[in-house]
């Protein structure tokens, strides 16, 4: 894995956002034609490649692979429309299995090598564990979640309302990661993620969450309570084709309709990928289960409802930078009564989260919104709590 970055300079930093995006592209076909048959690149962050090289037979390779993209880039500018351009670049390689098993481990080790090359004034370095350097509180942090996986129970879902508005009643909920290391000391769940990461545990976190998504569908159901229950998947989830397997086996489990799953992907991770195949295949599959998607944080991104059709999407989740200005702001009504209304169109059910205060809710409701999440109704809770919810009136 080679991770290939263009460094911070005052002239890019001056690029107008068209020729920005030309010079994106120009360094992606100058990167294409260094590359082999078998070889594969990736859109990574704002200006960053990821290369997979299969079947190198040595490190070496790698230097030699850095070494060529350097020289692409550093005999020969950019020219844009007659503007010619530096374009400094570094690169950082990872290599399977020895710096991560999995592709995410795999392309932040490329990244971290990337980062210590920049910082050294290299032009690429490969990944070596003394790049990183771990405070005394993380490692804590680390030895803890990995208890938390092997049997300590103080990693939970706890689940938020979604209601839907025109029935005045919760059909749904989403499961959002709550963890308390102590009484009054709990960890955000964006750091959780962030530990997950950085210590290969995707594959397992992601056995623990389908299980424990399908078993609260199971105490919920024992307590005569039927909903769906979303929960979120990673965009690096869809390249792991063992997802679907995973799921299919939880919900098989505990006894679980499918129907009664939703899986919730950024609106970056389920679009932008760059290799359609692989993850239009891992979206079948899961499709083919019989559960539901759903697009998070929408309007965040550069899809198109035609694209959504493609991909068999059952619902759109408003980002929660439309709604929360939406009584104040004209633009964030247009906003969302297109994507409602082009949403309806193509049969796709649309939630907005992130709603506060009464007025919100009117106005989303007239829109048609079809389910709202937010503070309004309640904050995400155990699964005792949300039954207790449940039976209050929810006019």
């Amino acid at each position: 894995m080679l991770c290939v970055t263009v460094l911070p300079d005052v002239a890019l930093c001056r690029l107008s956002l068209e020729r920005g995006h030309k010079l994106e592209a120009e360094v992606a076909e100058r990167l294409r034609r260094l590359l082999r048959k078998q070889d594969m690149l990736f859109g990574g962050e704002r200006r960053e490649w990821l290369l997979v090289l299969p079947g190198l037979q040595s490190a070496a390779v790698l230097t030699l692979a850095m070494m060529k993209i350097g020289q692409a880039f550093n005999a020969h500018s950019v020219v844009l429309e007659g503007l010619e351009v530096e374009v400094p670049v570094t690169c950082g390689a990872s290599m399977a299995p020895e710096h991560g098993e999995n592709p995410l481990h795999l392309v932040q080790s490329a990244r971290i090598a990337a980062l210590a090359a920049a910082q050294a004034n290299l032009g690429g370095q490969i990944y070596d564990p003394g790049m990183e350097q771990v405070s005394p509180r993380l490692a804590q942090l680390e030895r803890e979640l990995r208890a938390c996986f092997a049997g300590d129970n103080r990693l939970e879902l706890h689940l938020q309302p979604k209601v839907r508005p025109q029935a005045g009643k919760c059909d749904a909920a989403e499961g959002l990661l709550r963890w308390q290391r102590m009484p009054d000391d709990w960890v955000p769940a964006p750091v959780i993620i962030s530990l997950i990461d950085r210590m290969g545990m995707r594959h397992l976190f992601n056995r623990w969450l389908f299980q424990r998504a399908a078993h609260t569908l199971h105490s919920l159901r024992e307590a005569s309570v039927v909903i769906t229950l979303s929960i979120n998947l990673s965009a690096s989830d869809l390249y792991d084709a063992e997802v679907p397997d995973l799921v299919g086996q939880a919900l098989a489990t505990w006894g679980i309709d499918a129907r009664q799953l939703c899986l919730e992907i950024t609106e970056t991770g389920m679009i932008e990928e760059r290799n359609g195949e692989g993850v239009t295949d891992v979206l079948r599959r899961l499709r083919a289960l019989g559960i539901s998607l759903s697009i998070d944080d929408f309007g965040t991104g550069f899809s198109s409802m035609s694209r959504l059709q493609q991909l068999s999407v059952q619902e759109l989740k408003i980002d929660r930078s439309f709604i929360q200005d939406i009584a104040r702001s004209e633009k964030d009504r247009e906003i969302a009564a297109s994507i409602i209304e082009l949403s309806h169109r193509l049969g796709i059910s649309v939630t907005a989260e992130g709603v506060e205060d009464e007025p919100t809710a009117a106005i989303l409701t007239a829109l048609g919104c079809d389910h709202l999440q937010g503070y309004l109704f309640a904050r995400a809770m155990p699964v005792e709590a949300f039954v207790t919810w449940l039976e209050q009136p929810q006019g």
